[in-house]
């Protein structure tokens, strides 16, 4: 696995998460206290993008059927088959990177 520079954290659009594309993937980056955070930005559910859910306790809400997400984890309130998958993200110089991720999208 390699980072992947996504963006200056300036430029990209946090609604509160932010979406980047990193080749066939979407994957949605928080700011989880003095962190970041990146999960998939598609809920498995019904596919509405995460990226635009209500973070609550560390957890981002989806707005579609109030299905909860860990932001530390991808843990899903309804049962591990709905996880998302986590990235690691860092920041360097103001711009964010995530490790490319392998393998099929979906679930770690």
């Amino acid at each position: 696995m390699s980072w992947v520079d996504v963006g200056a954290i300036a430029d990209l659009k946090f609604t509160p998460g932010a979406p980047v594309r990193i080749g066939d993937r979407w994957i949605a980056i928080f700011r989880l206290g003095g962190e970041w955070r990146a999960i998939d930005n598609q809920c498995p559910h019904a596919s509405a993008p995460l990226c635009d859910g209500t973070v609550l306790d560390g957890k981002v809400v989806c707005y579609l059927h109030c299905w909860e997400f860990d932001l530390r984890t991808g843990a899903c309130d309804v049962g591990p088959e709905w996880n998302v998958r986590t990235y690691p993200v860092r920041e360097r110089d103001g711009r964010l990177e995530i490790q490319a991720p392998d393998g099929p999208p979906g679930p770690a």
